[in-house]
């Protein structure tokens, strides 16, 4: 069954391409908040709200008054696409599904503009060329792409993106036959998503490991602190001004690319060698308001959780999230005694009705697993399961059987 994916390459256009570019993404932020003004004035008016169709026709006729005569230097194809991604911004919103959509600006660090098929945009590819040429509506000619895999298909679409960090980059829409999954390892695993450990996964043959936090941002503060300073000494408009904001992009944009790239290794890694997986339903949202928001953020749990739902939506296995409320590091994961809330800075604690040593983040990830019905209390020659993957690799080293601990996936 084919699949509908996104290929993306970066762009390399020209200082007069450039230029045809900014006035293309003037056009389209132009175009969608004047679609913005639309709806507002008929609601303040208490006027119907128009239809998709009949803003469309007012834009049509917008455009032709004679100060409006430079919305046709550039294609009305993606400025219809920014009229058609309001409306299903209003959707959303209407849906509660995302807040209410905003007016785009000039000194907003993401600019797009979006091509369909209709618009006769042309892609090439030379045989054992490094390079791709983009060929544009009413942008004088070819954008050149860095090659670094075949379009599976013909596009559908493509938007081309200006970054914050000055960077440019062509995303195509193609359809694509999935890949072949992995062959799985393990039938389940529990993962408990924390600070000091990023994941803790028991898999259901016992095994266990730690994945140790990146920490991409506290890493990078000193750089982040120095530009601060020096971005606070620039006059606001001037060159040197625009250097240290482009500077400090360009080191979010690594923070971010670091965060991504170890949340998507892990997520094919544990949804590639596992069956079903199990994790605790995060509120993200609500931590990032607590004292440890910063790290949180730098955790990066919604994208490794996010991406882990993809594949295994994608290679046909079993994602299962766990009720929020579920005390997963109060119960005792050998005996199922509930000795209520601990503070963070206890990570090991003995079980006082069995005794057993239990570690805080591997006890709270097999109670994940038993939660989501993925570890049952008893076998079907009535062994106690829960025992004997609490106390699998208990006191272990890394090389005997049954452990097996990642200290960082870079």
């Amino acid at each position: 069954m084919e699949t509908i994916r996104r290929y993306n390459y970066h762009a390399y256009p020209t200082r007069g391409q450039r230029e045809a570019l900014s006035r293309l993404f003037g056009a389209c932020r132009y175009a969608w908040n004047w679609y913005l003004d639309q709806r507002k004035v008929a609601w303040w008016l208490h006027l119907p709200i128009p239809s998709y169709a009949e803003l469309s026709r007012r834009f049509t006729e917008f455009k032709k008054e004679p100060e409006n005569k430079w919305l046709w230097k550039v294609s009305s194809g993606p400025m219809a696409q920014a009229l058609r991604h309001a409306e299903t911004a209003y959707s959303r919103a209407y849906a509660h599904k995302a807040g209410y959509p905003r007016y785009k600006s000039r000194h907003c660090g993401e600019q797009s503009a979006t091509f369909t098929r209709s618009d006769r945009y042309h892609v090439r590819h030379e045989r054992n060329s490094r390079w791709m040429f983009l060929d544009l509506p009413k942008i004088d000619g070819e954008i050149k792409l860095r090659w670094s895999r075949d379009l599976p298909s013909t596009p559908s679409s493509v938007t081309i993106m200006l970054h914050a960090d000055g960077t440019y980059e062509a995303s195509f829409v193609v359809k694509t036959e999935p890949k072949a999954p992995p062959k799985p390892r393990h039938d389940a695993c529990g993962i408990d998503m924390g600070l000091e450990s990023l994941a803790s996964i028991v898999y259901s043959d016992g095994t266990r490991e730690k994945v140790a936090p990146l920490k991409a941002l506290r890493r990078a503060e000193r750089k982040l602190r120095r530009l601060d300073k020096e971005s606070s000494r620039r006059r606001r408009g001037s060159n040197n001004y625009s250097k240290t904001r482009q500077a400090k992009a360009r080191l979010y944009a690594h923070i971010g690319a670091q965060r991504k790239d170890l949340a998507y290794k892990l997520a094919s890694r544990v949804a590639g060698e596992n069956q079903a997986v199990a994790m605790e339903t995060l509120c993200v949202k609500g931590l990032m308001r607590t004292r440890m928001g910063k790290s949180v953020a730098d955790a990066a749990w919604s994208t490794f959780t996010n991406r882990v739902d993809a594949l295994c939506a994608q290679w046909g296995r079993r994602a299962i999230h766990v009720d929020r409320w579920c005390p997963s590091s109060q119960v005792c994961s050998q005996c199922g005694r509930r000795d209520g809330k601990k503070p963070l800075n206890v990570r090991e604690w003995e079980c006082p009705d069995c005794g057993t040593l239990l570690d805080r983040d591997y006890n709270a990830a097999l109670n994940i697993m038993d939660a989501a019905g993925l570890a049952e209390s008893l076998n079907a020659r009535g062994g106690d399961v829960r025992r004997r993957l609490a106390s699998a690799g208990r006191n272990a080293i890394t090389d005997e059987a049954g452990t097996r601990r990642t200290a960082r996936l870079h």
